[in-house]
């Protein structure tokens, strides 16, 4: 049987890759992001029907006309509906439930309540969560309920289920006329946040003896080629065999190294670069080079034995996080950031330096996609039989 999917605010299709991972297949992508559907459509060209649209200018029950399928046919509807207003990066005066970017939402329900999919997976920002004291939470999961789903909510952290970046992710996970769905249990271990307490890691993989060390930078890139600032790596060869598993994961069925490009720095940039060690940042820089404001992490380079910090869409500019290489004078490539979001090798990403970047900085890890696809598939497979 095929298991069927349709992405919602598929983007460059993080979810629908991590759900291909785990043997689905999308037959519908939705977004409005025409620059990253042009990215989705070249890796998923199999995909029936990709709409650059806005989802509040469509009708659900023509999309499922179209797509000839009756209520309950498909499998699963997964997606990531925006979630600026939620955002704690966006200033406490200027969040409000009113907001449009806190709607859409309720567009990614309407099209649930039409279709009826056995599974319903919604990602978003973990403040959804607890954002307007547990409203929205609680709003999302009664709807679901009252269509008939058993709903189970939590946020979890990507580098727990062998991502190497420590992004925090909440989920909401609907069964059709079940009980709630479990959320998948963590894969990986280690501190997260230092990797400096071996006791806690002993402690956690004493309590899952199969569980595997976290994923670390190194373990994610240590085999791509070097480069310079503003160069881009055009033999499309792998110069070494692959020097860890997770490495070996991500290459599997590609004959080529893509994407490999590094954004060209400024000249107070370069000299940034330059006088910072592995791990160190903004805070490590002389006088005459520091930024007078910064964030947290600013100008930093990452540390080779532990995850990255969250790749976000300005992965490109050193001043919005950690995102220089440990060692390199130069920000992490695209391709750099593809392996720290766990994209396999074979996904290929069009558009220019920032729409790619933009396009990673957005999606969903794959892989912790795929831990949700393969929880579905495990834990109820009483509802996945042929119809």
């Amino acid at each position: 049987m095929v298991h069927t999917v349709i992405d919602l605010f598929a983007g460059a299709g993080g979810l629908t890759t991590g759900f291909h991972l785990a043997g689905f297949q999308t037959i519908c992508a939705i977004d409005e992001n025409a620059k990253a559907l042009a990215t989705f459509k070249h890796n998923y060209p199999e995909t029936k029907l990709v709409l650059a649209k806005d989802i509040r200018t469509i009708n659900a029950r023509e999309i499922r006309l179209t797509l000839q399928l009756e209520k309950e046919e498909l499998t699963a509807i997964i997606g990531g509906p925006p979630c600026q207003g939620f955002s704690r990066n966006i200033p406490a005066e200027y969040r409000y439930l009113e907001d449009p970017r806190n709607q859409l939402y309720k567009t990614f329900l309407e099209f649930v309540k039409e279709f009826r999919p056995l599974y319903v997976v919604m990602e978003n920002v973990p403040e959804i969560l607890k954002a307007y004291n547990g409203t929205v939470r609680e709003e999302i999961t009664i709807k679901l309920e009252q269509m008939g789903y058993g709903v189970t909510s939590a946020s979890l952290n990507a580098a727990n289920y062998g991502v190497p970046q420590t992004r925090a992710r909440a989920f909401f996970v609907g069964c059709l006329n079940g009980v709630a769905p479990t959320i998948p249990e963590p894969t990986h271990y280690g501190d997260i946040k230092s990797l400096k307490s071996e006791q806690k890691s002993i402690q956690l993989n004493l309590l899952q003896p199969i569980a595997s060390p976290i994923v670390t930078v190194r373990d994610a890139i240590g085999d791509l080629p070097l480069l310079e600032a503003g160069q881009e790596y055009t033999a499309e060869t792998y110069i070494c065999e692959p020097q860890s598993n997770y490495q070996r994961l991500l290459r599997s069925g590609s004959n080529k190294l893509v994407n490999h490009v590094a954004r060209k720095l400024s000249s107070i940039q370069m000299s940034r670069a330059r006088v910072l060690k592995e791990g160190q940042d903004a805070r490590d820089l002389p006088p005459e080079l520091a930024p007078k404001k910064h964030y947290s992490g600013a100008y930093g380079r990452l540390y080779w034995d532990k995850p990255a910090r969250t790749i976000t869409r300005w992965v490109f500019h050193p001043g919005s996080g950690r995102f220089f290489h440990p060692t390199q004078d130069r920000t992490i490539t695209i391709r750099e950031a593809a392996r720290l979001h766990s994209y396999p090798d074979k996904f290929h990403f069009l558009g220019s330096y920032t729409e790619m970047a933009d396009q990673i900085g957005e999606s969903v890890p794959p892989l912790l996609a795929k831990a949700i696809a393969e929880c579905i598939l495990q834990r109820s497979p009483h509802h996945l039989v042929a119809n």
